[in-house]
């Protein structure tokens, strides 16, 4: 079904249901992120995998980042030039990422395809949707333009989604390197950062190296070798992982842990941790670690994670993602509840973080408690959010508790575009017990996707 309402949403005059919310960056600021109805996304990356083997290699594929971090720590020319581009999803042209396209894939009915697709869905014949894994092979196709432009400079560029970094043998040649970069950009429609695009010694890269081994060696070196993995699985797209260790190590590393969330802790509340530790924002950076290690350790105290939120509100999905895969081996309702009300509490809880809480919510039990009643008031209340998608979230899980009534069900109605009438079909067949003309009127049969989403919703 799915495959056929997609292949209806891939002419150029069906219409795209979409909703466009924020979430929070690392630092400062809010990220936009376009989400579609569900035949669109399918569309989109159907089309996009179609081409896979015609575009650029995985700039984000695994082992990428840290090739990207040697490239700088292992250069022999004396300074390193990183150039990020600014909200780059935002600005990547359609028209020029169709001749590229073009050129690439020499399929004119594809490039139109994603042409069509790109315009219907965003504003003026830029942006590209963030947070979609099509949109970063795109990306990656868009930004080798770049790259290109640069290499034939006859200079060392090394990129990571839209994380360049080039080699310069001296100051001159590395002023030169930012211009050409900005001047290439503006070719391409797009500006760089001027808070991230940056001249660097070489030394200090081997500097930071060293830096961050010394971290390890502090919290890590009583697992001894084995432990060697911390060299880090990561980046500055995605939380920080880790691989598989060995059970004689595994009470050790937990340890390390544990340590690494009290002194991060105490260095917030303005205290000396007991021993030499890094800095907060080294301690931040290998926090999401931390948090997905300790899953099945004992429970880590509600108001580290309401700090670490408040402070840094992109971690609320480590946060969510600890709460969730502990459901099914500890006994802690009541202090999910409790959790989730001390996050709401902070104050720092936008559409997206929405989405991730009442997600949550419903996902747990009712023990009737103070704090569970708190927040399955706040869940109700989110289903005449400004948000579509945060309205259908709630309207799941007011159902998950009984709470969505036939008023609140013709409000959501009356709101919704195809992007979540779906969800909203789901949620009611959830509830079960609404009025039966409203149920008819929502599952008739020129509507298949509807019907089958109630049918899902009554048997979940």
């Amino acid at each position: 079904m799915l495959a056929r309402l997609a292949n209806l949403a891939a002419r150029p005059e069906a219409k795209i249901s979409f909703e466009t919310i924020t979430m929070p960056k690392r630092k400062f600021g809010h990220r936009p992120v376009l989400i579609t109805d569900t035949p669109a996304r399918v569309l989109f990356a159907a089309l996009v995998d179609s081409i896979d083997k015609d575009l650029e290699p995985d700039s984000r594929a695994e082992g990428a980042w840290e090739i990207h971090e040697k490239f700088a720590e292992e250069s022999s020319s004396e300074y390193i030039v990183d150039i990020d581009i600014a909200a780059c999803y935002e600005f990547i042209d359609h028209e020029r990422l169709h001749e590229e396209l073009l050129v690439r894939t020499m399929d004119v009915d594809k490039a139109d395809a994603i042409g069509s697709f790109l315009t219907r869905c965003s504003f003026k014949g830029r942006g590209i949707p963030q947070l979609s894994s099509p949109s970063d092979r795109l990306a990656d196709l868009y930004l080798s333009v770049l790259r290109r432009q640069l290499m034939r400079h006859a200079l060392e560029v090394s990129r990571f989604a839209d994380d360049f970094r080039v080699r310069a043998d001296n100051w001159e040649s590395a002023t030169e390197t930012i211009e050409l970069a900005a001047e290439y950009a503006r070719d391409l429609g797009l500006i760089l950062s001027s808070d991230k695009t940056q001249i660097t010694r070489t030394e200090k890269y081997k500097a930071r190296v060293q830096a961050q081994k010394d971290l390890q060696e502090l919290y890590f070196d009583s697992a001894k070798s084995s432990l060697t993995f911390i060299q880090m699985v990561s980046n500055r797209y995605e939380d920080e992982r880790y691989v598989e260790i060995p059970p004689d190590d595994k009470r050790a590393f937990i340890a390390s842990m544990q340590r690494i969330i009290h002194d991060w802790r105490m260095l917030v509340a303005g205290a000396t941790p007991d021993s030499r530790t890094g800095s907060e924002v080294a301690l931040q950076k290998i926090l999401p670690i931390a948090i997905s290690s300790l899953q099945g350790e004992a429970r880590v105290e509600a108001q580290f994670f309401a700090d670490l939120i408040y402070r840094e509100p992109v971690r609320l999905e480590a946060v969510c993602k600890y709460i969730l895969g502990r459901l099914g081996s500890f006994s802690e309702t009541e202090e999910n509840w409790s959790l989730l009300r001390k996050i709401v509490d902070t104050g720092r809880v936008g559409p997206w973080a929405r989405i991730w809480l009442l997600h949550v919510a419903g996902q747990l039990e009712d023990p009737k408690s103070e704090d569970s009643a708190w927040v399955i008031d706040w869940v109700k209340k989110q289903c005449s959010d400004r948000h579509e998608t945060v309205r259908a979230e709630a309207a799941w899980a007011s159902a998950k508790f009984g709470g969505l009534t036939n008023e609140v069900a013709v409000a959501l109605l009356k709101a919704s575009t195809p992007l979540t009438q779906s969800g909203i079909a789901a949620a009611m067949g959830c509830q079960g017990g609404l009025n039966a003309a409203l149920v008819k009127s929502v599952i008739q049969e020129r509507v298949p996707i509807n019907r089958e989403s109630y049918e899902w919703g009554e048997a979940n």
